[in-house]
């Protein structure tokens, strides 16, 4: 029997992010680091460091617009085909599911979330330069519609492919070159908020999945009027409340984006309070993220 598995690490060469990119990790905010200055308080360690400057700015100008996410503008800009689509005749929910004879496109406006799909597939592996493909996989965005202003971190990975036959583990294989582009508002990261560019092995556009939903113009709550120490007992509070005791704790601002009636988001300023994780002898428990509430203005 033949079985496949899955899996990706970062490549090992040094990819600046992109102009007003925060420092935040791929997936989550990384445990505290032990190389910073930290601060115990009753039973807590607090690295509060990342809280040093305030969140100032305002909404930017330019931002990615709603029409974003009509299908003639990701055809021509996301996609960049001129073939002719046939269109799902019953959309499931909010999604409109369309398909070419290359490229299949889902598309949820409400939620600001793409998946496109090329059904060609890759041709074989041939040498890449993991930067060009991190700045054609920017560039595709940024033609898209996402300007330079809401562009935060920049991370790109290799994927592998490993098969197993009866018992025997073959070499692994490349499977992807993904570009994981984080959103970031003056720095700081929206939560939830990111693209995934994939490149096969040939360099080809093979996939994109994108979730960045188009932000107001107001309603926002992007600052706070809380000290750093009134935020780190407001964290010392919600840990209690979610029954830790003690441990590093690193404090980071986040924005969190919440849907308004318009169908529009808007973003509140939070400080995710992290935990380093637990690794036991049999299993590692995932950093744990706690949510604090920092009573953001506008």
């Amino acid at each position: 029997m033949k079985t496949h598995l899955l899996f990706r690490f970062l490549t090992v060469l040094p990819l600046a992010a992109a102009s007003g990119c925060d420092s935040g990790a791929l997936m989550e905010p990384d445990a505290a680091p032990t190389t910073q200055v930290a601060r115990a308080t009753l039973g807590f360690i607090f690295d509060s460091t990342a809280l040093a400057t305030p969140p100032t700015g305002g909404i930017p100008t330019t931002l990615l617009p709603g029409s974003a996410f009509d299908a003639a503008v990701l055809q021509r800009s996301l996609v960049g085909t001129t073939e002719s689509f046939s269109q799902a005749e019953v959309p499931v929910g909010t999604r409109f599911d369309m398909e070419s004879q290359t490229w299949t496109i889902e598309r949820d406006p409400s939620e600001g979330q793409v998946l496109v799909l090329n059904k060609v597939g890759s041709g074989p592996e041939t040498p890449q330069d993991p930067a060009l493909l991190q700045r054609a996989a920017l560039a595709r965005l940024q033609r898209w519609g996402i300007p330079t202003a809401e562009l935060g971190a920049v991370r790109q990975v290799k994927s592998f492919s490993q098969s197993e036959t009866n018992g025997v583990v073959e070499a692994p294989t490349l499977h992807r070159h993904k570009t994981f582009v984080m959103r970031a508002i003056n720095g700081i990261r929206v939560e939830g908020h990111r693209a995934v560019v994939s490149h096969g092995p040939d360099g080809s556009f093979q996939r994109a999945l994108i979730s960045w939903p188009a932000l107001a113009r107001s309603g926002h709550l992007l600052r706070t009027r809380l000290t750093t120490a009134e935020i780190e007992q407001r964290a010392r509070e919600a840990l209690w409340a979610e029954g830790e005791t003690t441990g590093a704790v690193h404090l980071s601002w986040k924005y969190v984006p919440t849907q308004l009636s318009t169908g529009e988001w808007a973003l509140t300023l939070q400080v995710a309070a992290v935990m380093p994780p637990v690794t036991g002898t049999t299993s590692t428990e995932e950093p744990r993220v706690i949510d604090v509430d920092v009573s953001a203005v506008p």
